[in-house]
């Protein structure tokens, strides 16, 4: 738009810029210039500098406390008139107006930090580091929309400050470094936020510092570090979303770098759990309301203006914007680094890629903030206030329009649309932050029917819920309970809590198949979660959830004994639907990957701890999530191990790409696109090389690398043991896999990762007749598809050879012998695995048939497991059809048994012989056909 016409629209609007041209209209050629481009940070330093020069003082070095004052104040009036054209013109978006007065912000604490710093420090001296002697600078956060740099025209800014270390200063008159930091802290205030001629720059407020106004103006960080640990209050975790560090430096050789990494490693803790967080529920929903009462309190008592006139706090504004996304961030955040984001754009964006916010409620809900925020800078525009009240008088309200671009009718209509969305999605909010429906409506958690179970006792609840079902042993175990020493250790609340949940869950075990299995297992979760009163708060306060939990426990021990070692994974049952999704391992793999690629420490470098346990717990909460589908019934035990397999393969090509940087050679430039990731492979044998795991399954890989580089031994066989320590090491999430290399050239003794050539001529001249059977279900599961191409070719040409069948049957049939012999069952009970007519026969005689035939029928050749391999040998007439058929079946059943064995926790699958008989049968009549003799 025309910088003149722009100029008029303002002119018409901003009582505050028509003053201001009145007053000095000498300045309107200069308005015009400056809003004839979009304002960014280089700009506003230009502007600094121009006016520092003009007033007599250093273009870029420290400013005396008076001429700070004046510099300020001028740049602010100047940024000010100029976003006030470009933006009432339609030529700014919102974020050039809110990253330009952010950086504004920013660059005037700094500013004012440094001329009253060395002021100070000519008095007093310098504060030093006691530990390392270096000069200490403060640590200033911005709070708010300054921290997510996102302020109004008009904004506060909230500063919260600290220091490094306790100590003395340097000089002739020294002081503490308490004392020090506080008047350097009173001392800034005044240069930002006093009114004089010139205005004022920021209204500053300090009150979100620990204890408000009660408190220190400057707190230390181990002063900090204690009260967030002993004092901290949900509240303040919400308001430390925003929390961001405003770097300023005034003493040279200070170096504040530490320091700001200390105060991270404090920040992130406090704000981002990683357990689930009950408690912030409550206090967010009693907060938000506290807000929205104490402003209509105020507003009502000042002027009778109702909630709808503000489009920040009231029904549908800003703030309950803030809030959806928000709550999301506190909820999730913990184990969510990507939604760990200051600004709420950003973070609305990274929940919406996270599948946290749908893509239509996350477009919609930008498209009101935008707007909202728009209108919120137009009424601070008119007078330079911090205002967010819509105006009474109808004539104000279509000027308003005007401005902004719509008729009266079409503001008013839009407008009204973008609040009812906002408000609806707001009451909407804790379902969309993942809990249940019960939250829709705004409503409290559903409590437990336990108010009034001081009527009956628990003993009267279990005989009357266990009268069929040994009430004496639930009552047993409900004593050994109440007496444990992680029960005993709890405070009098918690105990309290605990005891007023006990009938609901007495109740839920009471309702499942097996009430006294559930009830035992019930009591070992909560042994486990007693001293976590935010799992306990789960439990009382959403019974479905609580229920869903009494099913598992009573549907498998495996299963309950996975939920009791990773509580971590309870929230999960909240989110039902959700869970009982189909599991989409791609989309998992990219938002795993931007979660791992947002795990950065403060220096930028990533944090590999927080990386592992990252992987870890979205392998539990995928692997949990298979599970309760596999229970519900909606999974086949080959669909389970497909996605199982699938998901192994995704994070080993994640970890590998995330241990490759750590052991890259100084020889390869880190920008080297052709080694962005290593000339390196990893192959998969076994259960996982067949896609046929189960969810506690061993991973057998073989490595192999394709690199002619001097020092390509050492760096993959250190690549190789890395990736083993990062799949297989214990964190504090656990581990993500036991790993078995042994099936590598030369097992033990052997290199780790050896090259495809090496790998080639030991299959070829060393190889054992098992190792080719290993072989048959070999693949490429992660890292170059180069090398994933050569190890097929290699693979291929290996079950190509044409083999003395008579050699090879007895070859295979000794294999047998020896693996039998190593798994003795001296019970009259079935092996489903290991006995004659079991898995392992059925193995054995499709990788003969691979072995015997590929070179013959090459549809042998794919990896397709024994079930298809079995049909395909059957139809080519290797074996006989309907034999090779019914013997496919019975792999089918055989592993389906399998698996139910293992769900109930039971080690080895042994069952029932007379189960089995007629897949027993069709399996060991194959096998005497294939081999002429019973196994």
């Amino acid at each position: 738009m025309n910088c003149i016409h722009s100029l008029q629209s303002a002119f018409s609007w901003s009582g505050y810029l028509r003053r201001r041209l009145n007053a000095r209209p000498e300045i309107r050629q200069q308005i015009l210039a400056d809003a004839a481009e979009p304002v960014t940070s280089a700009r506003i330093m230009q502007w600094s500098q121009e006016l520092a020069v003009s007033l007599g003082a250093p273009a870029t070095q420290v400013w005396d406390i008076a001429q700070c004052r004046v510099i300020l104040r001028k740049l602010r009036s100047r940024l000010f008139d100029t976003l006030v054209v470009r933006d009432t013109g339609g030529d700014a978006t919102l974020e050039e107006v809110t990253h330009a007065i952010s950086f504004l912000a920013d660059f005037a604490v700094g500013q004012a930090y440094r001329s009253v710093m060395h002021d100070m420090v000519d008095v007093h001296g310098t504060p030093i580091d006691p530990a390392t002697g270096k000069p200490m600078e403060m640590i200033i956060l911005g709070m708010g929309k300054l921290g997510g740099y996102e302020l109004n025209v008009s904004s506060d800014i909230d500063l919260i400050m600290l220091y490094p270390e306790e100590g003395e200063t340097t000089g002739r008159r020294p002081l503490s470094h308490h004392e020090f930091y506080g008047r350097l802290t009173r001392r800034m205030m005044p240069i930002l936020s006093d009114q004089d001629a010139d205005g004022q720059v920021f209204r500053t407020d300090l009150r979100l510092r620990p204890d408000g106004d009660a408190g220190p103006l400057a707190w230390s960080l181990d002063a900090l570090e204690n009260y967030l640990i002993a004092q901290g209050r949900e509240w303040e975790r919400y308001a430390w979303l925003k929390a961001r560090i405003i770097h300023v430096q005034a003493l040279e050789g200070s170096a504040p770098a530490p320091y700001e990494q200390q105060l991270e490693s404090l920040r992130l803790p406090f704000i981002y759990r990683k357990y689930f967080d009950f408690d912030t529920l409550a206090s967010l929903r009693q907060l938000r309301e506290r807000i929205r009462q104490d402003w209509q309190r105020r507003a009502l008592a000042k002027n009778g203006v109702d909630t709808v006139h503000n489009i920040k706090l009231g029904e549908g504004g800003i703030r309950e914007i803030e809030f959806v996304v928000q709550l999301s961030q506190l909820i999730k955040g913990g184990r969510l680094p990507t939604i760990q984001e200051q600004c709420l754009i950003k973070a609305l964006h990274a929940e919406v890629n996270a599948g946290l916010i749908s893509p239509e409620t996350g477009n919609r809900l930008e498209e009101a903030y935008r707007f909202l925020r728009r209108v919120e800078h137009f009424l601070q525009y008119r007078e330079d206030e911090q205002t967010h009240l819509l105006p009474n008088d109808p004539d104000r309200m279509a000027a308003l329009a005007t401005v902004l671009g719509f008729t009266a009718a079409d503001f008013t209509a839009r407008l009204t649309a973008h609040r009812q969305f906002v408000a609806d999605t707001f009451r909407d909010a804790f379902r969309i932050a993942g809990l249940n429906d019960d939250q829709s409506n705004g409503q409290q958690p559903q409590a437990c029917d336990t108010e009034h179970r001081d009527e009956r006792n628990l003993e009267d609840i279990i005989k009357q819920q266990f009268a069929d079902h040994d009430p004496d042993d639930v009552e047993h175990r409900l004593e050994a309970l109440l007496n444990n020493s992680r029960i005993r250790g709890l405070s009098n609340s918690s105990r309290a809590r605990l005891e007023k949940l006990l009938p609901a869950v007495i109740q839920a075990a009471a309702r499942t198949p097996l009430p006294n299995t559930a009830c035992a297992r019930l009591f070992d979760l909560i042994e486990t979660i007693a001293q976590r009163s935010a799992y306990i708060a789960l439990l009382a306060e959403f019974p479905d959830t609580l229920a869903r939990v009494a099913r598992i426990m009573a549907a498998s021990p495996w299963a309950a004994s996975y939920l009791t070692a990773n509580p971590i994974l309870l929230d999960s049952l909240i989110e039902w639907n959700s869970l009982m999704e189909p599991v989409n391992i791609a989309m998992t793999a990219e938002l795993l990957n931007k979660e791992l690629d947002a795990c950065v420490l403060h220096d930028g470098t990533p944090d590999v701890e927080q990386q592992m346990n990252v992987m870890r717990d979205v392998q539990k909460q995928v692997s949990f999530q298979l599970l309760a589908q596999d229970l519900e019934g909606v999974l086949t035990v080959e669909k389970l191990a497909d996605q199982l397999s699938g998901l192994a393969d995704a994070l080993l090509q994640e970890s590998l790409q995330r241990v490759w940087p750590l052991v890259r050679p100084k020889q390869i430039p880190a920008d080297d696109a052709l080694y962005h990731m290593p000339k390196f492979a990893v192959i998969a044998y076994g259960k996982l090389g067949g896609k046929e795991l189960g969810y506690a399954s061993d991973l057998d890989l073989v490595l192999l690398f394709d690199d002619p580089g001097d020092y390509a031994l050492e760096v993959y066989a250190k690549l190789g043991r890395r990736l083993s320590t990062w799949l297989s090491s214990m964190t504090s999430s656990g581990r993500l896999y036991e790993i078995d290399l042994r099936l590598r050239p030369d097992g033990d003794a052997g290199l780790l990762a050896v090259s495809v050539d090496t790998f080639e001529k030991y299959q070829r001249e060393h190889a054992w007749v098992w190792e080719h059977q290993a072989l048959t279900r070999a693949r490429f599961s992660a890292g170059d598809p180069e090398i994933g191409k050569t190890f097929e070719r290699i693979r291929r040409d290996i079950l190509l050879q044409q083999r003395d069948p008579d050699k090879l049957k007895q070859e295979v049939i000794e294999m047998r012998a020896r693996i039998r012999a190593g798994h003795p069952n001296k019970t009259e009970l079935f092996d489903v695995k290991h006995d004659h007519g079991g898995m392992v026969d059925i193995e054995f005689i499709t990788q003969y048939c691979v072995l015997a035939h590929a070179h013959q029928h090459k549809q042998l050749l794919e990896n397709l497991g024994n079930i298809a391999l079995l049909n395909i040998a059957g139809a080519a007439g290797i074996l006989n059809a309907e034999h090779a058929g019914k013997t496919a079946d019975s792999y089918r059943i055989l592993r389906r048994m399998q698996h139910a064995v293992r769900l109930k926790g039971d080690e080895k699958a042994r069952i029932d012989p007379s189960l089995l008989t007629e897949e027993r049968a069709a399996v060991c009549t194959l096998w005497e056909e294939v081999f002429g003799e019973n196994a």
